[in-house]
């Protein structure tokens, strides 16, 4: 049966600097998370790394679990996920984009 992809919890990292988010739920068939290309789609001044973990908190280095997703790159959900993905990034309020399937 097909599922309808829905908007992430999330579509921008929180007011302080650091501090990671979910982007997509726990158990999820799939979806991705696009670090826009842009500063202005970033919504920031220069554009930035957005730090990605499907296993836990996302640190704000590539370490570990945590990837870094360069500007204008898409990360595919590994499907059937039983944990949340979780993002970060260095400023406030970097905007992303994150989809998932139920």
């Amino acid at each position: 049966m097909a599922t309808t992809p829905v908007a992430g919890p999330a579509s921008q990292t929180p007011g302080t600097p650091g501090t990671s988010i979910v982007a997509i739920d726990a158990n999820q068939s799939g979806g991705y998370i696009t670090n826009p290309f842009t500063a202005a789609d970033q919504g920031l001044t220069t554009a930035e790394v957005l730090y990605v973990n499907q296993v836990t908190l996302a640190a704000t280095s590539a370490n570990g679990t945590t990837i870094a997703l360069q500007p204008g790159q898409t990360y595919s959900i590994i499907p059937n996920t039983t944990t949340p993905v979780n993002v970060a990034s260095i400023s406030a309020n970097h905007k992303f984009t994150a989809v998932e399937w139920p």
